[in-house]
């Protein structure tokens, strides 16, 4: 074998790599024409009559970083892109349960309603471990930090683990039980990834030389778009995961956190500072999937606390300990040294911008993680809700900044900085249905339209039959009037799963409405009842119901296990 032989396994497997990611890209663009929905489906545009509420929470906290409490809604005024506002709900909200319901639900219901659930918190953190944007050394560390903040949990907090890797994992849910959560961080091991692994640049492979400046120009580009190609959706997993979380915590009320331990994805590629961008590769911002993540987030009032996982990372510049020919002594936390590359300060944007828009904030070059996560968590120790209707008039889907000021000198304020003008615009058939079919690989359930479902299992002979009769909540429900009538239209999306995970069938439906003022009065004083019988499918383990107000976009879901049921029905 030749010398040059390895180089050139090394290109044709990242050729090999790179062909396969556009072939797998490239049916779903083929297809796409064929999959457009009829006009029939499509929902012609309407235009609320109700006005649009923007609430901002805002902390506000002395000279020490202590919170104040006692302020009122004369203490604050609201400035929209410089412009005054009339502050029309004002609240003040702090870390304590829920009382428990009056009655415990009855049997068969499932339920998405947090308040259906005795105790549930007013005030919670999620902790996401994202090891799909981290190295594994990175996030060996991370999880060592996190251990030494549960060992501290104190009986107000109430947080939940989840973990990034080729999915979102629920590792647990919410609880203040140190030990529980102690437990599911020890099932997570880890995980090396391969995507981020993909996306940078091989510090031992070079530039290609092999002697052809045409063939040379080709592969170099082949293997930047390669990167290029994985660095892409990795933001577009993590942003999609992002939202996922915050469709979860919708419904809860009060400020929640949302603490992203991450190496963090760019905000751009292609672009290097002042320079112009290499002709080799893309260039582009991930902009649309940081605002989508972002609108999410606001809606959820949930505040997003980025936690770079890398720890103290120096300029290579200014540390040569940091930079990428590095072998340096022993590592932080006792890891084998590593070759490691300055960070790319598009990483740091991205954070900034996620935590600036939501009213968190960015914890980064700092080898406190325990004590970054826990400044977090006292950020919600005492928050004020303002509310306000903006008096613009212009809902074009453009970023309108927000200011906050206060009458009184010498305090801290914190809060979003602004919120995106959407109108309320239906969206067209095929792209409801692709946020429904997220919704039904996502492990969280969409909590932000409230989903009851009573259900009835019929066993005959031959066939298994479920009965479900949903109730929506009708505040949830955008309906307009039009003439006589209230008008709006809700999808439904019910999906069959194996035992495995595997999606065995589903049936999407589409429930346009257009209801008597007698029928509107009797729907908001009983909720929206809808009824089906689905017939199950051989092998279906659970029936995953996903809806969703195709004006607002507001997402609900509910998992029905089935063997439970059926056990019952046929003892």
């Amino acid at each position: 074998m030749s010398a040059s032989s390895p180089f050139r396994v090394r290109v044709l497997r990242k050729l090999a790599a790179w062909l396969c990611a556009l072939l797998l890209a490239a049916p779903a663009s083929a297809q796409a024409p064929a999959q457009a929905p009829p006009p029939a489906k499509q929902e012609p545009p309407v235009l609320r009559v109700t006005t649009h509420l923007v609430q901002v929470s805002v902390i506000v906290q002395d000279k020490k970083g202590e919170p104040v409490a006692g302020l009122t809604k004369d203490d604050f005024s609201i400035l929209d892109r410089g412009q005054p506002q009339t502050i029309s709900t004002f609240s003040v909200e702090s870390i304590h349960p829920l009382p428990p319901p009056a009655e415990p639900p009855p049997p068969n219901l499932f339920s998405n309603r947090f308040e259906q659930k005795g105790g549930a918190p007013a005030s919670v953190t999620v902790i996401l471990l994202d090891a799909l944007n981290t190295k594994f050394e990175d996030m060996a560390y991370a999880r060592q930090q996190i251990i030494k903040f549960l060992g501290h949990l104190q009986p107000q907090d109430r947080v939940a683990l989840y973990s990034l890797t080729t999915h979102l994992t629920v590792l647990h849910d919410f609880t203040s039980d140190a030990t529980r959560l102690l437990q599911a961080l020890d099932r997570f091991k880890g995980h090396s990834s391969a995507t981020l692994a993909a996306s940078e640049p091989d510090p031992d492979s070079g530039p290609a030389e092999t002697g052809i400046a045409q063939l040379d120009a080709f592969l170099s580009g082949a293997f930047q778009r390669e990167a290029d190609f994985f660095t892409t959706n990795r933001a577009r997993q993590t942003a999609s995961a992002i939202e996922a979380i915050a469709n979860h915590v919708a419904r809860l009320p009060g400020r929640k956190n949302l603490i992203w331990v991450s190496g963090g994805f760019p905000f751009y590629i292609g672009f290097d500072g002042d320079a112009p961008p290499s002709p080799t590769q893309e260039t582009r911002t991930f902009s649309d999937y940081v605002e989508r993540a972002a609108r999410a987030l606001n809606n959820a009032n949930l505040a997003i606390y980025p936690v770079d996982a890398r720890g103290l990372i120096g300029p290579a510049a200014a540390n040569p300990a940091f930079s990428a020919t590095s072998h340096g002594g022993p590592r932080r936390g006792g890891f084998p040294p590593v070759r490691t590359i300055s960070p790319s300060r598009a990483n740091f944007d991205t954070m900034n911008i996620l935590a600036d828009r939501t009213g968190g904030r960015a914890f980064y070059n700092t080898n406190d993680i325990q004590a970054s996560i826990r400044r977090a968590i006292e950020d919600s120790r005492l928050t004020y809700v303002l509310g306000y209707y903006p008096s613009h008039g212009a809902w074009d889907g453009k970023f309108r900044e927000i200011k906050v000021q206060m009458n009184r000198p010498g305090l801290h304020l914190r809060y979003r900085r602004g919120y995106f003008a959407l109108p309320d615009v239906p969206l067209e058939f095929k792209q409801r249905e692709t946020l429904l079919r997220e919704a039904v690989a996502s492990p969280l359930q969409a909590t932000g339209l409230g989903l009851n479902i009573r259900v009835k299992p019929v066993d005959v002979p031959g066939a298994r039959n479920l009965k479900m009769d949903l109730q929506l909540d009708p505040r949830d429900i955008s309906l307009q009037p039009e003439g006589d009538r209230w008008v709006g239209a809700v999808d439904l999306l019910f999906v069959q799963i194996a035992a495995d995970g595997r999606q065995i069938s589903g049936e999407a439906k589409t429930f346009n409405m257009r209801l008597l003022r007698q029928t509107y009065d009797s729907i908001l004083k009983d909720g929206l009842v809808l009824t089906r019988t689905l017939p199950l499918a051989d092998g279906a383990a659970q029936v995953r119901v996903v809806t969703r107000d195709a004006t607002s976009g507001a997402l609900g879901s509910v998992t029905i296990p089935l063997d439970k049921l059926f056990s019952k029905a046929g003892s």
